[in-house]
C-alpha cells in the first residue's frame, strides 16, 4: 500500500485524502465501539477514539514518528491479511491513560505508600 502522502503537508489534498483513506482501513478493519486506535503524535495508539477526533488528529499533530506498518490498524500485508476482528476481545474496555490509577500504579512501581502530608501544630 503506498503511504508517500504520509510525507506531504498536512493541509494539502493528497495527505488529506490519504487519511480519509487510513481511516476507511482502520474503521472497516479494526474499529471497536465505533472507535480506534488514534495513531496521531499526541495519542501514540493508547487512547480510542471516534472517525471525527482522529481525523481531526491526524490533521493537527500528524501521525507519530515511524507508523508506517499499520500494525494496530489492521493494514492487508500479503497472505496473512485478515479482515476479522479478533485483535481485541469483545468486552475491551476503552480507557485512556488519564483514567489510569496513577497512585496504584505508583505504589506497584515503587513498592510505597503515597500518603498527604498533613502539617504539625
Amino acid at each position: 500500500m503506498d503511504k508517500s502522502w504520509m510525507s506531504y503537508s498536512r493541509v494539502s489534498n493528497v495527505y488529506l485524502n490519504g487519511v480519509e483513506s487510513f481511516l476507511n482501513l482502520a474503521f472497516a478493519t479494526s474499529s471497536q465501539e465505533n472507535m480506534i486506535l488514534c495513531p496521531c503524535k499526541k495519542c501514540v495508539n493508547i487512547n480510542w477514539h471516534v472517525r471525527e477526533v482522529v481525523q481531526e488528529h491526524l490533521i493537527v499533530f500528524g501521525f507519530v514518528f515511524g507508523y508506517q506498518k499499520w500494525v494496530f490498524h489492521r493494514e492487508p500485508s500479503g497472505r496473512f491479511a485478515s479482515t476479522s476482528n479478533s485483535t481485541y476481545p469483545q468486552n475491551f474496555q476503552h480507557r485512556s491513560a488519564r483514567e489510569d490509577d496513577m497512585e496504584g500504579m505508583l505504589r506497584d512501581a515503587f513498592n510505597m505508600l503515597l500518603m498527604v502530608l498533613i502539617p504539625l501544630k
